[in-house]
């Protein structure tokens, strides 16, 4: 099979490549050790067992506005203000598309602490007529809209908060309406829409958002604000206590999925990891890593999910040269994102018969992994997975070292807040809590035993315990 590779044969090739991968894995597996690598029998259920349909948008709030409320109310923060755009995104449902074009600080989004307050939302008035789709915008948030100082050289000049609020804005930022053909009724509601919420616009985005805090009535009362530079910025508003603790809280927030939250964050796992599984089947000796990935993105398209990022044999830079050997085994670690939320997979890979310390370093990876399992429960703490993981591994025949990293999952690769009492971010010992989606990382980064190695899959924690997210087979791919 010399240089063979995923994307060098031609089509047929390819298909018949592809439909040999099960005999020649199973054969592998019969004649080695890989049976010990498959989850018990009686295995945790896996609930994404059910057809891969990518879900809507969601017509619920991503935010888990009770676990809010009650972390404002332990820290005293009247309200929450957020620029970053996966911030907005979970506090509104509406994700910011100029920030995806490098176009920072046009939007913000403000979470008041009282719950029967909506969200708010700033954005520019023509972003918003874009967005005006069924449930892109959802209805459950008050927005402020924008559009641009009538006399731009006098706002600019003036640094005062109340004189960005009563400077006058242009009323209309919409299309001309031609009369030639009639329009279409999705034309029509949009237009509306964004007519019905343009009744009093701003300036500018900071203008709005002023506006938008002056009417909370907050002055006197804690604001978190989610980065130094929003920070500095509502510093002009006078009478407001800002500090630059929003990040944090927002994260912690972000720990205990809400229902809607938990639906987009079971398709992604399942659906990466079978992204992932389908690429690495499709390996063959001789293919680069850059083509290994270039797959992984063709099968992340498939299955309507954006790649974030493909890890292989530890070489995470994209740009980085790389061969699969036959006889050396490799790591594949796959990220990917469904609407914001991510999947995170992790596999060992082999084109034929890995080596026996691989074999074997696998082996007590997998039993490490299925008595880890059943105690993932709210109150354990990372720290104690770590320790189980390490006592477990000392029972097993591996020359190998293991590696354990529990991280949260969700609109980050690792969603969870940092310390609080360090200045960067700092991994803290969180405490398991129901309705989070856990990683609990199980690289092996030894070198000299043949290759490298890895086991990695996503569980939802429950009352009771953990529900596994993705398909849990072939935990060594051999091709």
């Amino acid at each position: 099979m010399k240089g063979k590779s995923v994307m060098s044969s031609n089509r047929r090739d390819i298909l018949m490549g592809l439909a040999g991968v099960a005999v020649a894995g199973s054969a592998a597996c019969s004649r080695s050790e890989n049976d010990t690598y498959a989850p018990p029998e009686s295995s945790l259920p896996v609930s994404a067992k059910k057809s891969l349909q990518p879900p809507a948008l969601p017509d619920s709030p991503l935010l888990n506005r009770q676990r809010a409320f009650e972390l404002m109310s332990a820290q005293g923060i009247e309200a929450l203000v957020v620029s970053k755009p996966e911030n907005i995104y979970y506090l509104t449902n509406h994700y910011p598309m100029l920030a995806k074009m490098g176009v920072p600080q046009l939007s913000y989004a403000v979470l008041p602490k009282d719950p029967k307050l909506e969200p708010i939302l700033v954005i520019g008035q023509f972003a918003y007529y874009l967005g005006v789709t069924e449930r892109a915008t959802p209805n459950f948030v008050d927005v402020r809209l924008y559009t641009a100082p009538i006399e731009a050289d006098a706002y600019y000049a003036s640094l005062s908060a109340f004189s960005a609020m009563d400077a006058p804005a242009y009323p209309n930022f919409l299309p001309k309406v031609h009369r030639v053909h009639r329009l279409r009724p999705e034309e029509i509601r949009r237009r509306e829409l964004t007519l019905k919420v343009s009744k009093s616009v701003s300036p500018t985005s900071e203008a709005a958002l002023f506006k938008a805090l002056q009417d909370l009535v907050l002055r006197g009362k804690r604001i978190a604000a989610d980065s130094g530079q929003l920070t500095n910025l509502l510093e002009h508003v006078e009478g407001l206590d800002v500090e630059n603790t929003g990040e944090n809280l927002i994260r912690a927030v972000r720990l205990q999925k809400s229902a809607a939250e938990i639906e987009l964050a079971k398709y992604a796992a399942h659906a990466n990891a079978k992204a992932g599984l389908t690429a690495a089947k499709a390996v063959r000796d001789g293919a680069t890593f850059q083509e290994l990935r270039g797959q992984y993105t063709v099968e992340c398209a498939k299955r309507g999910l954006t790649p974030a990022f493909m890890v292989i044999d530890g070489v995470i830079p994209e740009a980085v040269p790389g061969e699969i050997k036959e006889g050396r085994s490799f790591l594949i670690d796959c990220v990917s994102q469904h609407q914001n939320y991510h999947g995170d997979y992790g596999r060992t890979v082999c084109v034929g018969e890995p080596t026996r310390e691989i074999q074997r370093a696998m082996k007590a990876l997998s039993q490490v992994w299925d008595e880890l399992l059943p105690r993932l429960k709210p109150g354990v703490r990372y720290s104690e997975i770590s320790a189980m993981a390490t006592e477990s591994f000392k029972q097993q025949n591996s020359a190998a070292t293991l590696i354990c990293n529990p991280h949260s999952v969700g609109i980050n690769h690792t969603d969870e807040p940092s310390r609080s009492d360090t200045l960067h971010w700092v991994k803290d010992d969180l405490e398991l809590l129901e309705g989070m989606v856990l990683s609990v990382d199980l690289p092996m980064a030894d070198v000299g035993l043949g290759g490298s190695g890895h086991l990695e899959d996503l569980v939802l924690i429950g009352a009771e315990g953990a529900e596994l997210l993705n398909d849990t087979g072939d935990r060594v791919i051999i091709v």
